[in-house]
């Protein structure tokens, strides 16, 4: 930095501070406002982290608030998410449960601003392991095994309980079994560029609930 540029604004700590002059203890980290943008005329406020602060590090619980209006309010450990909390995204969509050094890891709750619904297991900040997707408008639901944050194999409910049980590629279903609510008809077989071809006759059976996720 040249000498005759400005050093950046710093956040301001309204709390107490250590011997070394660190904030420690509770209190409320105020950052500075963000850069305008090209098409912006009104200035954003800045960050604001209310909590508890080691060394000027955040730990414990505590809330943090963006700018964009994004909130988390949960536990802290050597200033990432790590724990329980409650992210709302600038979006609007919640995401509820584990962290793991910034990133959804464990069992938690989305609920995505579109109104859908995914509860179940994360991995690295994508849905991963066993887990249940409601979809809001078509009223169905993919509940089984997520990888990646795709989903692999399991059930796929429709709003009539007519139901699709098999394995998935890119969240459309390949190969496995289809059940017809109305006629309570179990068929073998699959999906290709989206319609189901049957593999062998079917037969009397029953939805596919007792099969685990």
């Amino acid at each position: 930095m040249a000498d005759d540029e400005e050093a950046p604004p710093a956040p301001v700590w309204e709390g107490p501070f250590n011997e070394e002059g660190k904030p420690h203890g509770k209190g409320v980290l105020k950052y500075p406002p963000p850069p305008l943008g090209e098409d912006e005329e009104e200035e954003k406020p800045g960050d604001v982290f209310e909590g508890i602060l080691e060394n000027g590090i955040r730990v414990a619980r505590g809330v943090y608030k963006w700018s964009n209006g994004a909130i988390y309010e949960g536990d802290y450990a050597d200033n990432l998410k790590h724990g329980k909390g409650k992210m709302t995204f600038s979006d609007k969509g919640v995401y509820e449960g584990d962290f793991v050094n910034n990133k959804m890891e464990g069992f938690g709750t989305y609920v995505y601003s579109s109104g859908d619904i995914y509860q179940g297991e994360f991995k690295d900040g994508k849905r991963e392991g066993r887990g249940m997707y409601h979809y809001k408008t078509q009223g169905c639901q993919l509940v089984g095994q997520w990888n990646g944050g795709k989903f692999v194999f399991g059930r796929w409910i429709h709003k009539d309980g007519s139901m699709y049980y098999g394995s998935f590629e890119d969240f459309v279903p390949s190969v496995g079994a289809y059940y017809f609510s109305r006629t309570q008809h179990v068929q073998e077989g699959g999906f290709k560029e989206g319609a189901w071809i049957p593999q062998r006759e079917p037969y009397i059976g029953k939805e596919f609930s007792d099969m685990s996720w």
